[in-house]
């Protein structure tokens, strides 16, 4: 820790030296830009729209309210940009200083225009050299879900590691856990979600106002565990764009098969300079019902809250939040036996803050961010007698994580755009119960990357970056650890880069393509795991020789997009040394009962593809179709299968939309998975048929309708890690959710 607050103290004297008034010159004779982004139908604002100034290359996402601000905008003559999910995009002219607040009247379209993705570039721009892909809040309600992995199951390269509900969590092109890096606004989350099966983003879904998937390495930026990609889950609990006045959002959800029910409120005053937000949070649903009956113990409950301040004067903004989640659900580990059962309770609070200064200098921009995560859980096992109810702490955590993120973009220079950045992380993790996993461990990191972006041309543009990061973890002994002479600190030195490229022939046409070399850690679990994780339904062997994995990415697309068609291919290739699987060993730990998992080191190489296309039939009417596919193998004479990689998946959809109605069916067509490793059980395909319904009501009220599984089709997921893999996966279920801003 002394190092942490050293680290901090020394980069907010740095930041007084770049940010005082010794330093930069402000720019004074500047103005703010203004504007508020409609729809031409309704009138209704167009939340998560992004708005793109051409001359200036930057851009920002619009707030709930539709309104958009740009600070310190030198006068003259723009080129506004403007595209949101659902609408065609709109391209205008304006001359700065503007007279009053810029209105902007987005038609409905329903293809999918290109947005401005903030987590795959430093810079705001809306070039692509992999493939991404952002939810709105509209599109988030309409896959309204209690956990983030079902949410996003079924989007592009998309599936969910599935062992209940709540711990339900994403996976990218077969990269799972610790490879998929889930983020909370740009900074990691300081939860355990990424290390086991059992462990549940520390999140409510409906906090979410926005959702950034990045597909693909992503190291360059964030550093260990991005080798798979990186999920952003925005929220609004910090102020950073807002209105004088006050507002408020309202929203339930229910959900048939498990009676699930949950109640959202948030309200936010604002004046001109500060603002303050508050929200509140409650879910409580029962065990999930299966074709074949009830699935024991995997209710859920939690409460979450949040708030938070902003404030801006001229080109400065800052805002700190606070949040905050008690969380307890039901592990189906122990199915077969209803007077066992396994139950965590999580808690997190955190705080953050994140400030942002712009410049009439070299540095144009500056970006600060700071985050503290409290997090812990107890992992109870619960026996039931005829006359009384025991329970026991099998493990438990204690996780505080401090980090912190520097980003200074600079102005461009001849044809190079770019920006520096800097990134801190401190975490220390204590692990107790009757069946501690791991030893003690506490650990940091610093880094610091290099990110250009050349413009060859009008069409062709490269980014260039690296990333060089010193990490060190030191492992201490607990009580079921007393020997310290197993453990051994560990001090790495690592280097990453990519290199991309994107080429756009004319408007409907773009190609991307990167290259990168990423990395990862090993982590505390993966290293000196030796007992019964009852709630993983698993006996744990880690292996302290692991090496760092070193990968070779490749990633190209193609996409073009006319008005009435928009199709993307994406490939994907991703060579890795030292691969760390999770693999059966097809034997017991008698005791316990547990099938022993061991942490075993491979090369490897995953390869893949998604294809996807949309069509417009008429001005209201549309259908999709896309195909995703991942294959996992060792690089060795009988390039054995990894485990757990997801199979062949088919997805078609029709949908209705006139503005204010929509409706529509669904399928998804799962191929059988028998390319298995050893140990592992193969899975059937199947077919599942949904439909989905909404209707805007206007003045920012909306009904949303999902039915999943309409044939209450019994199946098995293969990525799903309930013990028992003849347990089958959800029934029939309607999910229903009202949103109402105002």
């Amino acid at each position: 820790m002394v190092r942490c607050f050293s680290f901090i103290f020394v980069m907010f004297l740095t930041t007084e030296t770049l940010f005082g008034m010794g330093g930069f010159v402000l720019q004074t004779t500047s103005a703010d830009l203004r504007g508020v982004v409609i729809d031409s139908r309704s009138g209704e604002p167009i939340p998560g729209a992004t708005i793109f100034i051409q001359e200036l290359d930057r851009g920002v996402a619009a707030t709930d309210e539709g309104r958009f601000e740009f600070l310190s905008i030198s006068p003259g003559e723009y080129t506004l940009l403007i595209r949101s999910v659902g609408f065609s995009a709109a391209t205008i002219e304006i001359n700065h200083p503007a007279d009053g607040i810029i209105t902007v009247e987005l038609v409905q379209s329903l293809l999918q225009a290109d947005e401005l993705i903030v987590t795959s570039s430093p810079i705001g721009k809306n070039l692509k050299y992999q493939p991404a892909q952002a939810l709105n809040a509209e599109m988030l309600q309409q896959k309204a879900a209690p956990s983030l992995g079902e949410m996003l199951d079924g989007t592009p390269g998309v599936t969910t590691r599935s062992f209940g509900s709540a711990p339900a969590r994403p996976v990218i092109r077969g990269f799972d856990g610790d490879r998929v890096l889930v983020m909370q606004n740009g900074e990691r989350m300081g939860d355990l979600s990424g290390t086991a099966v059992d462990h549940a983003v520390a999140l409510d879904p409906l906090a979410m106002d926005r959702v950034e998937i990045v597909r693909g390495p992503a190291s360059l930026l964030y550093g260990s565990s991005a080798v798979g990609g990186v999920i952003n889950m925005f929220s609004n609990d910090l102020p950073r764009d807002w209105d004088a006045g006050t507002s408020a959002t309202m929203a339930t959800h229910v959900a048939t098969v498990n009676n699930m029910g949950a109640a959202m409120a948030r309200v936010q005053y604002g004046t001109e300079a500060f603002a303050g937000t508050a929200r509140v949070i409650y879910r409580d649903g029962g065990d999930l019902r299966t074709p074949d009956g009830r699935l024991p113990d995997t209710s859920i409950n939690n409460l979450s809250y949040g708030g938070g301040f902003g404030y801006r004067t001229g080109p400065f903004e800052t805002g700190i939040s606070i949040t905050g989640m008690d969380y307890t659900y039901g592990l189906p580990e122990a199915i077969d036996d209803l007077n066992e059962s396994i139950e965590i309770r999580m808690n997190r609070v955190n705080l953050q803050s994140i400030s942002t200064l712009t410049l009439d200098r070299f540095i144009d921009h500056a970006e600060l961010r700071f985050h503290i995560s409290d997090y812990n859980h107890d992992e109870f096992e619960i026996q039931r007698e005829p006359n009384s109810i025991s329970e026991t702490i099998g493990i438990s955590f204690a996780q505080q994580t401090l980090s912190s993120s520097l980003v200074l973009r600079h102005r461009p220079i001849g044809r190079f755009e770019g920006a520096l950045g800097f990134s801190f992380n401190n975490s220390e993790i204590e692990v107790g119960g009757l069946d501690a996993l791991t030893p003690n461990a506490n650990g940091y990191f610093l880094a610091a990357y290099l990110y250009e972006e050349i413009g060859i041309s009008n069409s062709i543009t490269l980014k260039a970056g690296s990333r060089i990061e010193y990490k060190e973890t030191f492992v201490t002994t607990n009580e079921l650890f007393p020997d310290a002479s197993f453990f051994e600190d560990r001090n790495d030195l690592i280097y990453s880069g990519a290199f991309g490229l994107n080429y756009s022939p004319s408007e409907r046409w773009t190609i991307g393509t990167q290259i990168a070399r990423a990395y990862r850690t090993p982590t505390i679990e993966e290293l000196y795991s030796f007992a019964p994780h009852a709630a993983a339904g698993s006996f744990d062997i880690g292996n302290p020789t692991l090496q760092n994995e070193f990968s070779i990415g490749v990633d190209t697309f193609l996409e073009y997009q006319s008005n009435r068609f928009q199709t993307q291919l994406s490939l994907f290739a991703n060579q890795i040394d030292n691969f760390v699987d999770f693999s059966p060993t097809g034997e017991f730990h008698e005791p316990s009962g547990l099938p022993f998992f061991e942490y075993v080191s491979k090369d490897a190489l995953l390869y893949g593809f998604e294809l996807g296309a949309n069509i417009v039939f008429t001005e209201s009417l549309s259908g999709g179709i896309g195909f995703d596919y991942v294959r996992g193998h060792e690089r060795s004479n009988e390039q054995a299968n990894l485990t757990f990689i997801p199979p062949f998946r088919t997805h078609l959809d029709i949908k209705y939309d006139n503005g204010s109605i929509w409706a529509g069916p669904r399928v998804k067509i799962v191929n059988k998975q028998e390319k298995v490793a050893a140990n592992e059980e193969p899975t059937d395909g199947h077919l599942l048929i949904g439909a989905d319904a909404g209707y805007r009501f206007g003045h920012g009220l909306t009904l949303s309708l999902r039915l999943d599984n309409l044939l209450n089709e019994r199946y098995r997921d293969h990525l799903s890690r309930v013990e028992n893999r003849d347990a089958p996966m959800p029934g029939r279920n309607l999910n229903a959710m009202l949103r109402w801003e105002f």
